[in-house]
């Protein structure tokens, strides 16, 4: 069984938000969360919580089917 890859996470939460030309602290307002803790999870140092997940890809009007993408290891039918 695949760890989560949390860096993997962290990356492309930091290209969305770049993308969206936010600075750490004004994208962590719209999650709803601290920008310290936003800048741990970007960086992998802390493993974000499945809520503060959700509000981050609610945030960056990504689905979190795109910002979990890579981590899935196991197909559906796997488990029927």
């Amino acid at each position: 069984m695949s760890e989560i890859d949390y860096v993997l996470i962290g990356k492309r939460m930091k290209e969305t938000r770049t993308q969206m030309k936010l600075s750490q602290a004004a994208f962590a307002d719209l999650a709803g969360v601290s920008a310290r803790y936003l800048s741990y999870i970007e960086t992998a140092e802390k493993k974000a919580s499945l809520s503060s997940l959700i509000r981050i890809a609610d945030a960056s009007g990504i689905s979190i089917d795109e910002l979990l993408y890579g981590n899935q290891y196991a197909y559906k039918s796997d488990y029927q």
